[in-house]
């Protein structure tokens, strides 16, 4: 062979050596004609991290692995170098952390980037390392806690099992099997007595109807007389009232006690003793009390129609005792005040004045005459307003009349 074949040959080899060199580094991401930066991180595992792994920016390829290697010191951390485009700056501070890229496990690096920016990282310079756990890692413990209770009921329903065991043991298990017995057996009473409950239904639905009949009637009578009943109620409460009130021992005695006054009285009358006696067996002292009757209407009535001719009332004061004055000359002279009332009622007793006394009329007066107590209606200033006052009261009190009244007399009004 000649020389230059063995030439050719060798430099065909050379080069195939070095074309394969550059392939695997290529392969690797070193590339023979790149000026990426590199940059190199400490860290105290890296949990499957490998070189050509990619180097991140918010999910965004920027780099890779480029070397793995111990400290020479020792210590067991490892010192990573990632190549990092040039085109991309890194603020100071930037942290390089390792985390799982997908749920294989695969491993990759995210660039967190520093808060400085008027100062960067220069190329050689170590980054902050930071180590996200794994995605198991991160199941775990979000799965610890309810692990913990998983195991905690796993107890409390061994727990619960020993119980119900415990409870229902052979005697337990015989006792619930009688009474499922017994059970049963009710039931079968039950459905006996219902059966003869039917029957008797049956048998008295005439009687039944009849009755509800009959009571349907006396529902509606009662709610017919249902004002006469609530009266007749009401008036048996008042007399039931009115008899626990009373002393029924004292009045029996005091009954007693009159009707044999009136038995004493009864045979003095028949003996002719005392004046009463007399005057029922003496047609004298008859006709005497006769003519006295006779002649007392007569007066009566002469002083009803000239009640002037006889008594005038001084003394007026409302509420308080009126006397009667017969002289009167002290006023001779002098202009009385007149007004004119309304009388409505006289009584023996006082009355309180409530309105509710005086169907429902205010303001009356009251006057004390010979011990007779005089109601009196109205103030009126003339005879004309007094009879127009009249007219409204009469309704009320059909016996009412005028009276004229002056600062000293009290005189009834024809």
């Amino acid at each position: 062979m000649k020389r230059s074949t063995y030439i050719k040959i060798g430099v065909v080899i050379s080069l195939s050596i070095i074309a394969l060199i550059w392939g695997l580094n290529f392969l690797k991401g070193k590339g023979a004609f790149t000026n990426d930066h590199q940059f190199r991180v400490v860290y105290e595992r890296i949990d499957g991290l490998e070189i050509t792994n990619p180097v991140l920016i918010n999910g965004y390829k920027v780099g890779q692995v480029r070397d793995i290697h111990f400290l020479p010191n020792l210590s067991g951390k490892l010192v990573v170098v990632v190549a990092i485009k040039p085109e991309i700056l890194l603020p100071k501070g930037t942290i390089a952390r390792i985390y799982s890229s997908d749920l294989m496990g695969t491993k990759a690096i995210e660039l967190i980037l520093g808060k400085e920016a008027k100062q960067l990282q220069v190329p050689g310079d170590t980054l902050i390392a930071d180590f996200e756990g794994s995605l198991q890692e991160l199941v775990s413990i979000q799965m610890l806690p309810l692990k913990n209770k998983a195991e905690n009921l796993m107890k409390e329903m061994e727990d619960a099992i020993e119980i119900v065991k415990y409870i229902f043991n052979e005697e337990t298990r015989n006792d619930i099997t009688s009474s499922f017995k017994n059970i049963k057996s009710t039931f079968a009473h039950l459905e006996k007595s219902s059966s003869n409950l039917d029957s008797i239904v049956s048998d008295g639905k005439t009687r039944i109807d009849n009755i509800l009949i009959y009571t349907e009637s006396i529902t509606k009578n009662l709610e017919a007389h249902n004002k006469d009943l609530a009266n007749a109620m009401h008036n048996i409460s008042n007399i039931s009232d009115s008899l626990a009130q009373a002393n029924l021992k004292q009045t029996l005695l005091a009954t007693h006690s009159v009707i044999n006054q009136l038995d004493e009285i009864t045979r003095k009358i028949n003996s002719r003793e005392g004046t009463l006696g007399l005057l029922l067996n003496n047609d004298t002292l008859y006709q005497n009390l006769e003519d006295v009757s006779y002649n007392l209407n007569r007066l009566v009535e002469d002083l009803r129609l000239n009640p002037k001719r006889y008594v005038q009332f001084s003394a007026f004061n409302l509420g308080k005792t009126v006397y009667v004055d017969q002289d009167q000359s002290d006023t001779r002279g002098k202009k009385e005040k007149i007004v004119y009332k309304i009388q409505i009622h006289t009584s023996t007793e006082p009355i309180a004045l409530k309105a509710e006394n005086f169907k429902g009329y205010k303001n009356v007066d009251e006057v004390l005459v010979d011990g007779v107590y005089i109601y009196l209606l109205g103030n009126k200033k003339n005879l004309e307003s007094a009879r127009h006052f009249l007219k409204e009261v009469s309704s009320d009190y059909p016996e009412a009349f005028i009276v004229e009244i002056k600062e000293r007399s009290y005189t009834p009004v024809n």
